[in-house]
């Protein structure tokens, strides 16, 4: 008697993050193919805890867009309760987004490095967490995804997040190549994507569809009970829309993200919270 055994194999966080790519970054993981999510998590895992500064915020038609925001609200509460200390690093775009957080705006002409030292001296963090930040190609500008330059509205974060790096750690999500620490997939961005990479590097990039499923992936590798309600996030969106958030693909201050449904964000949480039980 011949007995079949089905098994069905569920898809890992990284698989997860990754699904219903339009811009390409499937293209990027058959390239660089690895679980980059798993291994960010996994070196994270390995520091002390301590401060850690979470870059965000995209300029889009005057505000910051809502893709990134939402990733780093929910990830700096769950590092909070992980007993890390989350501050964001942003600037006047993202101007309230995160009022439970602690925040450090940048203006947009930067400040010295001397100062960048001082911050630094200051909280000591232990690792630079940049997530859908518009990081500088190799002209030294900002662009967007349409190689628009958004210099003049984009403050230098990077030169924090570099001078911090040179000490600490550094891990980047990213979900089209021009993002702030994901230079080291900048060739193939080039080859095989529209857009103008950014040229700065980090030690643990990460490739998600989007930022915010990157961010809730690294989330429920350190912790899924952590990972925030579908009705948790709805709330949180409906809230930075209200102070004019903008979604980046539509260039429209509603309740979406990259122009994707919006139910579709259920169902990514839906996955991940299956995902490692």
């Amino acid at each position: 008697m011949l007995i079949v055994v089905w098994f069905i194999m569920s898809k890992s966080i990284d698989e997860i993050i990754l699904q219903h790519s339009t811009r390409g970054m499937n293209i990027l993981q058959k390239k660089h193919s690895k679980e980059h999510c798993k291994e960010a998590a996994g070196a994270f895992k390995k520091l002390e805890n301590g401060v850690v500064f979470l870059y965000t915020g995209f300029y889009v038609e005057g505000f910051g867009e809502t893709d990134g925001p939402i990733g780093t609200y929910f990830l700096a509460l769950a590092l909070n309760s992980l007993g890390y200390k989350s501050v964001i690093i942003t600037d006047k775009f993202c101007q309230d987004y995160f009022k439970e957080i602690e925040t450090l705006y940048i203006p947009l002409d930067g400040y010295s490095q001397e100062y960048y030292y001082a911050i630094l001296e200051e909280y000591n963090p232990i690792c630079h967490f940049s997530i859908e930040r518009c990081g500088k190609n190799i002209d030294g500008l900002y662009t967007n995804l349409n190689k628009e330059s958004i210099t003049k509205f984009t403050a230098p974060l990077d030169d924090l997040f570099v001078l911090g790096g040179k000490t600490k750690p550094t891990f980047a999500i990213g979900d089209g190549g021009n993002e702030l620490g994901m230079g080291n997939f900048s060739d193939s961005v080039i080859k095989y994507l529209s857009i103008s990479p950014c040229a700065i590097e980090s030690d643990f990039p990460i490739i998600a569809t989007v930022s915010n499923w990157g961010a809730y992936g690294f989330i429920a590798y350190l912790d899924s009970s952590l990972l925030p309600s579908f009705d948790d996030v709805d709330k949180y969106l409906g809230f930075i829309v209200g102070l004019g958030s903008i979604d980046g693909v539509s260039k429209k201050s509603e309740k979406t993200v990259d122009g994707k449904e919006w139910i579709i964000e259920k169902d990514i949480l839906e996955e991940l919270k299956k995902a490692l039980t």
